[in-house]
């Protein structure tokens, strides 16, 4: 059983086992506290729960500790931790059970009154072992209950289909006839099911007659127009039409089939202008309002809007509902915009945002092929675990943007995103299974990007550590500091080099001015991710079994201990991390880099971010809803004429 709380993850048992040992500290106590009484009554509450787990219900079964045996029909009381925001738990049935060939199992869990488990519970998912009297009893009645109610038009539509063949009403509701069955349908349905109708009628002859040929390729013709608008993320127009429609018959008199032209003219609509690059606000010389002195603004139309807002958060076209705020123009108020915005954002599909910005702005996007391990030296970085390290980032992206968390939590959070291997191969218990779910990792010297793999991988050498790699990293990428570019004819750093002979061999180089310059800031911030080994391990030892010194000294005196140091550290200059975030999206979102122009946006993007409690989604507003966002400049265009 796992618990998400407001700052994580947690492993139910071990919260119940932690919590039981602090209490019993507390009620221990001398002087007595308070609240002894309270303390007392919420310990019993809790051994009582922990009591439950680890004992199966038949006797001389074994089960691991951290596991609940249930036997059906029972209801369990879980007291949860303080903050908690939902439970989830892995469950199975037990095929040891001689009852289970019989049985069918419902679980679930509410906070509110439970409901009576010794009946059947609607709405709850039912288990049963397969191949076994129980499966085929219960699968029986939910195919009654499947052909009397379907749940998919489709399905309707198969038990109309059947009427044909049928000598005497059935059990479903859908037996007679269509128009039966369209007076029952919704508008929506009905629409399909005309549109069915009609394509059944013109494509189920061998042969057409002139009046079919004439009405299917209509019907064609509109199709094709469908798709192109789709696709140029925009309606078409006039011309537009009339050019589609002329190549596909064009095509039917050159004696292409039907089927072959409308392929060609799919073709046709893919390779054009309009759906490889993103036009916007194409206008034409005589309109542009300062065509001798480019520049200025031009505002975007609401389809372009759409488009612009769609790739931006899902890297895709618009879907339905953004298009049809494009359509009555309502998308141009910055109210819908923020709106429309923040569904895009906890839609799934957001996790374009999370992998292509993330990858792009932190470098990991081919972390997957990454070849820069001694796989000699270091064999268990494979393939396999390589993705998991670059899935924990995009994770971790991901919940960041759908779930509107802090943007500080990239650098001071206390969370990430694991399964089984990836947690093993960290040395964090009781992460089972190949599913990734957040985990609570901050007892385990980890939390937010400073303590992935993928991240510590990625700025180490082949066979060792690189405190000048990490260091550069977090001060140039995380950051966003600038180093000028290293002196010429610098000697390399010896080979092979222990933690201790290359902190020194560091120290050395740094007594050179011209090298302290950028030495200076970024050694010491890398020194302090020594604890970790080339391939992103935990260790207290180097590999001849030395102390790892994992402390820097800044040039002000102060010093960074470690990973808990370098996440104060930076969080005390949170105010330039989310500065350089703010920047590094509004570049992403623009297409471009930042200008001077753009420093009133970024003072904003801050104000709105900070009386936001630094919620990501506070900065996705602030560009969406921006001068620079919604316009585009005022030139004069070059784009191709022909769709």
């Amino acid at each position: 059983i796992e618990v998400k709380v407001e700052k994580g993850a947690v492993a139910y048992f071990s919260w119940l086992e932690k919590t039981i040992g602090e209490l019993r500290i507390q009620a221990a106590s001398s002087p007595a506290p308070a609240n002894l009484d309270e303390l007392k009554k919420r310990l019993v509450l809790l051994e009582t729960t922990r009591a439950l787990f680890g004992k199966h219900p038949k006797p001389g079964r074994k089960i691991e500790p951290q596991i609940l045996a249930v036997a059906a029909p029972k209801v369990i009381t879980l007291p949860l931790p303080p903050g908690a925001v939902s439970l989830r738990a892995e469950t199975k049935l037990d095929y040891e059970n001689p009852e289970v060939d019989q049985a069918t199992i419902q679980w679930t869990a509410t906070t509110g009154t439970p409901r009576d488990v010794t009946k059947i519970i609607p709405g709850v998912l039912t288990i049963w072992k397969i191949q076994t009297e129980a499966a085929r009893r219960t699968m029986g009645e939910f195919h009654a209950f499947r052909v009397a109610f379907p749940d998919m038009f489709e399905r309707r539509l198969e038990e109309v289909a059947r009427n044909l063949n049928r000598s005497a009403p059935g059990y479903t509701v859908y037996y007679f006839s269509d128009d039966q069955l369209g007076q029952v349908l919704g508008e929506k349905d009905r629409t399909l099911l005309a549109a069915m109708k009609k394509d059944w009628r013109l494509g189920a002859p061998k042969q057409l007659n002139e009046q079919l040929k004439g009405e299917f390729d209509g019907a064609m013709i509109w199709q094709l127009h469908q798709f192109a608008s789709r696709a140029w993320r925009r309606p078409l127009a006039d011309p537009e039409k009339q050019t589609l429609a002329s190549f596909y018959r064009e095509r039917l008199k050159q004696g292409l089939d039907r089927e072959s032209a409308v392929r060609e003219g799919v073709v046709r609509v893919l390779v054009s202008p309009h759906f490889l690059f993103k036009a916007e606000t194409i206008p034409s010389p005589e309109t542009l309002t300062n065509a001798p002195n480019p520049g200025g603004d031009l505002p975007l139309t609401s389809w372009e809007l759409a488009s612009r807002l769609s790739y931006f958060v899902w890297s895709s076209i618009p879907d339905w509902e953004l298009r049809k705020a494009a359509e009555d123009g309502s998308l141009l108020k910055p109210e819908v915009l923020a709106a429309q915005a923040k569904r895009l954002l906890k839609d799934p599909r957001a996790g374009a945002l999370a992998e292509e910005f993330a990858g792009q702005w932190l470098k990991f996007s081919s972390f997957e092929e990454h070849d820069g391990v001694d796989t000699m030296k270091y064999p268990e970085m494979t393939p396999e675990l390589r993705s998991d390290m670059k899935r924990e980032v995009v994770e971790f992206f991901r919940h960041l943007f759908r779930e509107d968390r802090r943007i500080a939590d990239i650098v001071t959070g206390d969370s990430s995103f694991l399964n089984e291997r990836l947690a093993r191969f960290y040395g964090i218990p009781n992460v089972n299974g190949p599913e990734f779910r957040e985990v609570e990792v901050s007892d385990h010297h980890r939390g937010g990007l400073l303590g992935m793999g993928a991240i510590l991988t990625k700025t180490s050498r082949p066979n060792r550590t690189s405190p000048v790699l990490r260091g550069e990293f977090l001060y140039a990428v995380v950051l966003g500091h600038s180093s000028p570019p290293p002196p010429p004819n610098v000697p390399e750093l010896e080979k092979g080099l222990a933690p201790a002979s290359l902190r020194e061999a560091l120290l050395k180089h740094r007594q050179d001015q011209a090298c302290a310059v950028c030495h200076d800031r970024i050694d010491p911030l890398g020194f302090a991710l020594e604890s970790f080994d080339p391939i992103g391990r935990f260790r207290i030892a180097d590999e001849a079994g030395g102390t790892i010194d994992d402390t820097g000294e800044l040039r002000d005196g102060s010093r960074i201990q470690g990973m808990s140091g370098l996440r104060d550290y930076l969080a005390q200059n949170h105010a330039q991390f989310t500065n350089h975030f703010s920047r590094k999206l509004l570049g992403y979102a623009l297409g471009r880099g930042v200008l001077p122009s753009d420093k009133e946006l970024l003072a904003e993007m801050a104000k709105a971010i900070e009386s936001d409690d630094g919620k990501v989604s506070a900065a996705v507003i602030a560009i969406v809803t921006s001068r620079q966002f919604t316009n585009r400049r005022n030139e004069a265009p070059a784009l191709a004429v022909n769709p």
